[in-house]
Order: structure tokens, then sequence, then C-alpha cells
């Protein structure tokens, strides 16, 4: 099983990059759109795998954030939902929206994107409701901003609210952000 894969990228579409290891062997690998404009062609890159074998085909899923690969291993565990839309789920969804939508059951977050209608959006919610939310890193980025805000004086449930609809990632844009919705 392919875990990680380490190279130079040679090729890249919006989607799909082929990776060039030091060996010589050049793999195809599918990413997010997010994924995809974190990097250039010609730039050494690490990718996390998620490797999908069929009786038809093997297909590698590359993530530079292992928050994203999670995402995407929860969804194409769901009856109905396979890589392609988990992808496009990907592509769409920063983790910090997938899983605020997730703990709000906000099906409409879930419709916006192509190939998910409210079966689909109702089925995602309810088989990944009960499922615990660890988001590294970012989890630090909202008690950061959290404490800076209160720090402030705004009130917690005011802040907690704001901060589930800010889509920042970095905690000195979330304030920012935060503070600009708080006003």
């Amino acid at each position: 099983m392919i875990v990680t894969i380490e190279g130079i990228v040679i090729k890249k579409e919006p989607t799909f990059v082929v990776i060039k290891t030091s060996s010589g062997i050049g793999y195809g690998v599918f990413v997010s759109l997010f994924c995809s404009s974190s990097f250039e062609i010609n730039q050494k890159i690490e990718f996390l795998i998620t490797q999908i074998i069929k009786e038809d085909s093997h297909k590698l899923y590359g993530f530079l954030d292992v928050n994203e690969q999670k995402m995407f291993e929860m969804l194409i565990k769901i009856s109905g939902i396979g890589a392609t839309t988990a992808m496009a789920l990907c592509s769409s969804l920063d983790t910090n929206t997938f899983y605020t939508a997730l703990q709000s059951g906000n099906e409409s977050v879930f419709k916006k994107v192509p190939g998910i209608g409210p079966k689909s959006a109702k089925r995602i919610i309810a088989e990944l409701s009960d499922v615990k939310i660890n988001i590294e890193n970012s989890n630090q980025v909202h008690t950061q901003a959290l404490a800076a805000l209160l720090s402030l004086g705004f009130k917690q449930d005011n802040i907690l609210k704001i901060l589930r609809t800010c889509e920042s990632k970095n905690t000195n844009e979330l304030i920012k952000e935060a503070l600009k919705k708080l006003a």
C-alpha cells in the first residue's frame, strides 16, 4: 500500500498531477482544488496518499493536509459517495466548513457541491453526525482566536457563532474576519 509519495510535480491539471520520484517513476495523483492551488509545476512535494484499488483500476488520491485526507476517507465510506464525489466535496469545502456544516446539520452547504443532492446531503449528515471531530491545527487556531476575542470583551456565545462562519485558516486572518463580522 502506498501511503506517501515524494517527488517533483512534472504535470499539473486542476485536479490531477503527475509526480516523478527520485527513482524515475511518475505517479498520477488526483488532488482537490485546494491542494492543487498550493503548489507549482517543478516543485518538490510530498503527498499523503489514499490508494483505492478496484477490479478495473488503481487510483491514488493525494493530500497535503491530513485533515483533508481524513475528510476524504470518511466520505468514501458512506454508501453512495464514491471517490469522485468525495473529491468534489474536498474541492468545494475546506475542512473547517465541512466539519461546521456537519456539526450544525446544515444540508444546504453540502447541496451546493456538484453531485450532492438532498438525499446525499442528509446521508452525509446522518452517517457522520456521531464522528468525533478532531481537526489537527485548526482547533488550535480557533482556540487562539477565541481567547483573543474574549480578551477584547466580546461575549463567548457571539464569538463561537461567528467563528463557525469564518473560513480563514490562520489565527490572524481568523481574528480579522471575526472582528469584521462582530462589528
